[in-house]
């Protein structure tokens, strides 16, 4: 049986709320957590979902799998990590990032400060 939207989402959220301050996630880590290494746009999309929920969580410190801010809105999001004080700078082709192997937060699959329950199928490859 395969797990609804909402049951993902809340999974995302449950982590979401779990990142410390001055901390960043991938959106790729997330997915790993999950346990669907291949969904991190799904991610994403759940992460712009729950960034308008009430009250808010700590969306701004979830990122792209290679440190980049987001590309929509990233004057926002910048903003909000710079005041925690997570250091961003821009790339050799002028976009946003954050250096993830300083900043970033690395959870374990299981960790219990993570408190989700999400149940995900095996990922099938195209035409197995």
């Amino acid at each position: 049986m395969r797990a609804s939207t909402q049951d993902f989402n809340l999974a995302v959220y449950e982590i979401v709320k779990a990142i410390p301050p001055r901390k960043v996630i991938t959106c790729g880590h997330i997915a790993k957590l999950l346990g669907v290494p291949k969904q991190a746009r799904q991610v994403r999309n759940a992460v712009n979902f729950i960034s308008h929920m009430n009250p808010p969580v700590a969306w701004h410190r979830v990122i792209s799998t290679s440190g980049v801010i987001s590309t929509h809105g990233a004057n926002a999001q910048q903003h909000l990590l710079e005041v925690e004080g997570v250091e961003v700078y821009v790339g050799i082709v002028g976009e946003t990032r954050v250096m993830v192997d300083r900043w970033g937060w690395s959870p374990k699959m299981g960790d219990p400060k993570l408190g989700m329950r999400f149940e995900a199928e095996e990922e099938t490859e195209w035409g197995a």
